[in-house]
């Protein structure tokens, strides 16, 4: 290359993904997609050639009607057409099954790696994989280059937040429940911002989460910016049930008296509000008096877990709480536990993007699944 020559730039596939997704579900054109999630292997099963051949399985389905190929920074794989797929599907999934056979005795099962999905019904869970790559891409570089927010830094974000249309990093993701016949239903959205977005976009060379106490400042500022989004005009206007995740002092907050002021009657009793377990423990008096008055006004209340061992120190019936949310890995299958010391019926399984999570929970008497695998695997 020349002296002086610019490099060309590389493209952003994830970025290129969002906007395919976000264009197919605003103009309601149907697509498939199939995404080999290579980061989801174990090490045994991720080795160069085996990462090669698993590529090239993806080889028939890129000659489909308009196949749009995205390489993902986190190694996994996204290829997007339209019409049913065919023999070009078929022959792919085939080619995946063959390679990945025994990947269940290995950590990861087959459906793990491969996930099928329809757009725009199933846009969310394609928007979470690729928002989920740039967050684990971005972890990676900002351990080798990325400085720790200090106060300034944080005053100057706020201030670029304060000006910024936070509606763009808008996300949702879906909870699903089993109804009376044993299907799936949605129950309700969980509406929050993604802020691996918005980090890379508003503060790509700090690391947000080096100085915990500003982050908690930095939290209570985004939260105040969805609740000013939520209580826009017309945001909420012919909305479903949706949930979102606040602190104790969020709750307590103007922001959320307006945003209670904006809410439409038909919405009164069907929005759930999602505390961390930490902030909870932070300050009692103020979480109790936080919990009276949003109960009070109809909100649900739902407790993030750290783990299912959680209801020996944050016992639900105690604390007054509806509902509980715990996250599934194969370690929390096998051991069984108490389900944070709540009923099956108050339990959401978070993560619950594979069959095994979802036959785990079914079995355990649970019924609210967070995330759009628990519809494809119902």
């Amino acid at each position: 290359m020349m002296a002086g020559a610019a490099s060309p730039r590389r493209r952003d596939d994830a970025a290129a993904l969002i906007a395919r997704v976000t264009a197919s579900a605003a103009s309601g054109v149907a697509r498939r997609a199939l995404v080999l999630r290579l980061s989801a292997l174990p090490p045994a099963l991720a080795r160069p050639h085996h990462l090669r051949l698993a590529r090239a399985a993806l080889d028939p389905l890129r000659m489909a009607d308009r196949a749009e190929t995205f390489d993902l920074p986190n190694a996994d794989t996204a290829v997007l057409w339209r019409g049913g797929g065919g023999a070009a599907l078929r022959a792919s999934l085939a080619h995946l099954a063959e390679l990945f056979a025994d990947a269940g005795t290995a950590g990861s099962g087959p459906d793990d790696v491969c996930v099928l999905l329809d757009l725009p019904e199933q846009a969310e869970e394609l928007l979470r994989i690729a928002d989920a790559s740039r967050m684990k891409a971005a972890s990676a570089v900002a351990a080798c280059r990325a400085a720790p927010l200090d106060p300034a830094g944080l005053a100057a974000l706020e201030q670029t937040l304060a000006h910024a249309d936070v509606a763009r990093f808008a996300r949702r993701r879906p909870v699903h429940e089993v109804t009376a016949d044993g299907g799936m239903r949605l129950a309700w959205e969980r509406r929050y911002l993604s802020v691996a977005e918005l980090e890379r976009e508003l503060a790509p060379d700090a690391a947000l989460d080096a100085a915990p106490w500003l982050l908690r400042r930095l939290a209570r500022t985004l939260e105040a910016r969805l609740l000013a989004l939520l209580a826009s005009p017309g945001e909420l206007h012919g909305a479903g049930p949706f949930a979102l995740d606040l602190g104790v002092a969020s709750l307590l907050g103007p922001a959320f008296l307006r945003f209670d002021a904006a809410l439409p009657a038909a919405l009164r009793g069907a929005v759930v509000i999602g505390l961390a377990a930490p902030d909870v423990l932070a300050d009692l008096p103020a979480f109790a008096f936080a919990r009276d008055f949003a109960q009070a006004r109809g909100y649900r209340l739902l407790l993030h877990a750290p783990g299912p061992e959680a209801g020996s120190v944050l016992p639900l019936p105690r604390l007054g709480l509806d509902l509980v949310q715990i996250g599934f890995s194969p370690a929390l299958a096998a051991a069984a536990p108490e389900l944070a010391g709540a009923r099956p019926s108050q339990v959401v399984l978070g993560v619950a993007e594979s069959a095994q999570a979802v036959a785990w929970g079914r079995l355990r008497g649970i019924s609210l699944f967070e995330g759009a695998g628990a519809l494809n695997r119902s």
